[in-house]
């Protein structure tokens, strides 16, 4: 009975386990779409202090660390995709600090997409 005891605890154990990592799809595709729907505020909390709310750096850490201007199309020229603001932000860049630890990964994809509103020609 003892052997039947213990076999019975190691099968619902590892199948407890199994159910535990399963990925709860539906459940993360909701969780990216607020986090989406929640960007402006994000940015707003995270960003705007140095890159101020219209995009512009013109606040006084903008200034001071020389942030770029989201609004000027000469800055848009080069390589500006939004894989390398993901690593932009979630790294740092500069006087940028690295906000990988702090944000989530759809997170830092979103804040990545929300610069490219600020491009003039985008609207």
């Amino acid at each position: 009975m003892k052997t039947y005891v213990k076999t019975s605890l190691l099968i619902l154990t590892l199948l407890l386990c199994a159910w535990q990592a399963r990925p709860a799809p539906r459940v993360q595709a909701v969780a990216e779409d607020v986090e989406t729907t929640q960007t402006p505020a994000l940015f707003k909390e995270r960003c705007a202090r140095c890159h101020g709310e219209d995009g512009r750096g013109q606040t006084v850490i903008g200034r001071m660390v020389s942030a770029p201007d989201f609004t000027d199309e000469k800055w848009w020229d080069g390589e500006k995709s939004e894989r390398r603001f993901v690593r932009s932000i979630a790294e740092g860049k500069g006087e940028m600090p690295a906000f990988g630890k702090k944000l989530t990964r759809p997170e830092i994809k979103a804040l990545a997409a929300y610069v490219k509103t600020f491009r003039k020609s985008e609207r």
